[in-house]
């Protein structure tokens, strides 16, 4: 709601492999990918790695109360993406949104 509420278009997935479903649907057209770390059925950067080998470009931003060295070394080495530590404030979390986006 707080990214809407500031002009966002917000696809919501439960879950890492609800993710890949809504992203197909999506056609390609995200800019901008906010996931956690841990999440049911698929991790995330299991699911950004799917994200590519479909020739998804997106930005990621990843949150988790994990130190984000602890889940980088599963990603492929050149991968970029934006962490935000949980716990974060909604102020926190439009901040990171707008810096990835920039």
């Amino acid at each position: 709601r707080a990214l809407s509420s500031r002009g966002y278009t917000v696809l919501e997935a439960e879950s890492g492999v609800d993710a890949l479903r809504v992203a197909e649907e999506a056609g390609g057209a995200i800019d901008l990918i906010v996931s956690d770390v841990i999440m049911p059925e698929m991790d995330g950067p299991t699911m950004l790695t799917e994200l590519r080998r479909r020739g998804f470009t997106s930005k990621i931003v990843f949150v988790s109360g994990y130190a984000d060295d602890a889940f980088a070394r599963s990603l492929p080495e050149d991968e970029q993406f934006v962490f935000l530590p949980k716990p974060f404030t909604l102020k926190q979390l439009i901040e990171t949104v707008k810096g990835a986006m920039a």
